[in-house]
């Protein structure tokens, strides 16, 4: 053998998840093969389908292709893909969190308040992603040190968001907000809009957390089979909390854009949040158990789902089929993963 084969050989790197403690993920190294992903069928089929999709609207609507409604859609799913991208995160630890949208509703408020009471944009933002944080720390705790699934945890804290917001903006608008940082979001760089910038930026944190640092392989052991990881040595309680921190954070960073674009707080803000999340992790092909994930076909997702509903309102159907279209998405995927799961041997 030659002394470069080794150096010249492809591999395929394959993680081997299974529910059974006695099992260990590990890699499954086979010579002569390319490096493949456990979504890659799902980012491509999702591709062609906003392909197809947009297609259709475009006949159907002369406007949804122009300049304008592009950027404009593209502004109007920037928090949607920072609170996906979270949520991917979450989800491939096997964990979720309904209680998102009611994070970026707190964090809204907050900096709402902030702006009222005169503090500067440049402490403002910061505090939104403090708010964030503290609230995703505090999901975690619970799922971790009190050891409520995360399910019933973050739906009792999602009530609890909801009351607070009631209670503080008392079932009015925060209204005449300035418009400081809203260059975040409406500004361009070298023609080319921030909101592209910023979701670059952001994802490309979150590919390096997950594909370059330990505590990437940490979520994917953990979302595999968490005894297993225990047993390996990670420390899961405190990965768990710092995922449902990051999450928290990415939220409160969404809140502080949504108030950049909007310039006020609405009484509603952040009710569908959590399931258009969930939805576009899922459709990206994300595993709703956890273990398998992918960034870029959460981007996807989003793309998807922020298309559907702005096709869906220039071609004049009303807005209340847009979260029947979502929920419908999520249940057909959901089944299919199920039944994929049960005719796949290997599936946990």
């Amino acid at each position: 053998m030659p002394p470069s084969h080794g150096l010249n050989r492809r591999i395929r790197l394959t993680l081997q998840c299974s529910k059974d403690p006695t099992m260990a993920y590990a890699p499954d190294i086979r010579p002569g093969l390319r490096v493949t992903s456990a979504t890659a069928t799902r980012e491509l089929v999702l591709f062609f389908a906003i392909l197809v999709v947009g297609a259709g609207f475009s006949f159907a609507s002369p406007y949804f292709l122009t300049p304008l409604n592009l950027t404009q859609t593209l502004r109007a799913g920037l928090e949607l893909a920072i609170v996906s991208s979270g949520m991917t995160l979450v989800i491939i630890m096997g964990g979720i969190d309904v209680s998102v949208g009611g994070i970026v509703a707190v964090s809204s408020i907050v900096i709402g308040k902030s702006y009222q009471a005169g503090v500067p944009a440049w402490i403002v933002a910061p505090i939104g992603l403090f708010t964030g944080s503290l609230l995703g720390a505090c999901n975690g705790i619970l799922t971790t040190k009190l050891k409520v699934p995360p399910i019933i945890a973050t739906l009792g804290s999602m009530y609890i968001f909801s009351a607070i917001m009631f209670i503080v903006i008392g079932g009015a608008w925060i209204a005449g907000l300035p418009g400081t940082l809203s260059p975040l979001v409406n500004g361009n760089v070298f023609l080319i809009p921030s909101a592209v910038l910023i979701i670059l930026f952001v994802y490309g944190v979150c590919w390096i957390l997950l594909r370059r640092l330990a505590f990437g392989r940490h979520l994917y052991a953990i979302g595999c089979n968490e005894q297993s990881a225990r047993l390996s040595g990670i420390n899961v309680d405190r990965t768990k909390i710092t995922t449902y921190m990051i999450l928290g954070l990415l939220a409160g960073f969404a809140a502080v854009l949504y108030v950049a674009r909007m310039r006020n707080v609405e009484i509603n803000i952040g009710t569908t949040v959590a399931l258009e999340a969930i939805a576009a992790t899922v459709l990206g092909g994300t595993n709703i158990r956890g273990g398998v994930g992918s960034l870029l076909g959460t981007l996807l997702g989003v793309a998807f789902i922020r298309m559907i509903q702005n096709g869906l309102v220039l071609i004049g159907v009303s807005s209340l089929w847009e979260t029947v279209i979502i929920g419908g998405l999520l249940i057909v995927v959901l089944t299919a993963d199920a039944v994929g799961s049960r005719n796949n041997p290997r599936a946990h």
